[in-house]
């Protein structure tokens, strides 16, 4: 089965199970009270001892190289014990509706936590709930978000917005191995060792464009206008891409933009995300996707469901952007 990212931790039977009844706990709903949930979040899992290697492990973890392994895979992680079923005409309403238990939504605030992450949300995306799935939606099927039925194609998430993510964390909920649904990963590391020197130079200038988002531009709750033109590659590591959006403005870029996408599959690797399997992703350190292999259960398809969060390492350099009031909620 597709696992080529090595997993770095895995929780215990125990663990895991002690953490899903402490978690079925929180009854504060984070689509109606995030802040409450998260205070509760907190309170509760401030000593819990199944927690210990999982702060021990992040501890490590902040003594390497992000650049070097831009990606950390968990697995065994606890999710709700019941997971409602939804169709795909509105699928956040009624999971707004239907799930009465927030056991996914408080692993992914608990990792934050333990990880000194703090999430963030956007007005323009689901109305500006903290937690967002993966997970198809009729009328944006056919686009390259989250609610896509088929493949997402190499990007960062935001990539072209004035408040990008550092990190994007997703939690696999339900999949099904009869499909060929990979979650796809490339770090920067290994597209910028694979370039040559004049598509490293191109990168680093503005002759490159790529439009908001599908899910910012069509919920439409703040009007952005165009998105401006922008380098690829800034800060020397930070790669700020978007597969067949992002486009060349001039011979030498379409000429680096070529390179870059056939990078991208030579070093890429995949995973069929199971349920609790859990990936956390630096967004400025690497690209991800969503590739289609054999589907054998289009039913299966249509209710695979996983749930994120994009968080930033600190909420102080973007609280220009932020709704008054709120220390997570950015004003697009």
């Amino acid at each position: 089965m597709y696992r080529e990212l090595p997993v770095d931790f895995s929780f215990t039977t125990a663990e895991r199970e002690a953490l899903i009844k402490r978690l079925e706990g929180i009854r504060i709903s984070p689509y109606k009270a995030y802040t409450s949930f998260r205070h509760e979040l907190r309170m509760l899992v401030a000593n819990d001892p199944n927690l210990i290697r999982l702060r021990d492990f992040m501890e490590s973890r902040r003594r390497g190289s992000a650049y070097e392994k831009p990606f950390v895979f968990l697995e065994n992680c606890p999710i709700d014990s019941v997971l409602p079923e939804f169709s795909n005409e509105n699928p956040v309403a009624e999971k707004h509706q239907s799930k009465k238990t927030f056991v996914a939504e408080a692993f992914l605030q608990l990792y934050a936590e333990v990880a000194g992450e703090h999430p963030i949300s956007y007005l323009n995306v689901n109305d500006g709930d903290v937690f967002q799935d993966i997970f198809p939606k009729e009328n944006l099927k056919a686009t390259q978000s989250q609610k896509a039925l088929g493949p997402i194609f190499f990007h960062k998430d935001l990539a072209n917005h004035y408040v990008r993510p550092d990190l994007v964390n997703i939690l696999g909920l339900r999949s099904s191995e009869e499909n060929e649904i990979f979650t796809t990963f490339v770090s920067s590391h290994d597209i910028l060792k694979s370039l040559s020197a004049s598509t490293l130079s191109a990168l680093r200038e503005p002759w490159f464009y790529t439009p908001y988002d599908d899910l910012t531009v069509m919920t439409g709750n703040v009007k952005l206008g165009k998105a401006p033109d922008h380098a690829v590659l800034t800060r020397d590591v930070d790669f700020r891409f978007f597969e067949n959006r992002t486009e060349g403005l001039n011979d030498a870029a379409r000429q680096a933009v070529t390179e870059v996408k056939a990078a991208l599959h030579a070093k890429k690797r995949r995973v069929l995300m199971r349920p609790g399997d859990f990936v956390s992703i630096s967004n400025n350190l690497s690209l991800h996707g969503k590739e289609i292999g054999r589907i054998r259960d289009e039913v299966a398809q249509r209710l695979r469901w996983s749930i994120k969060t994009v968080n930033v390492y600190s909420i102080a350099p973007h609280l220009p952007h932020v709704v008054p009031g709120s220390d997570y909620l950015i004003n697009g």
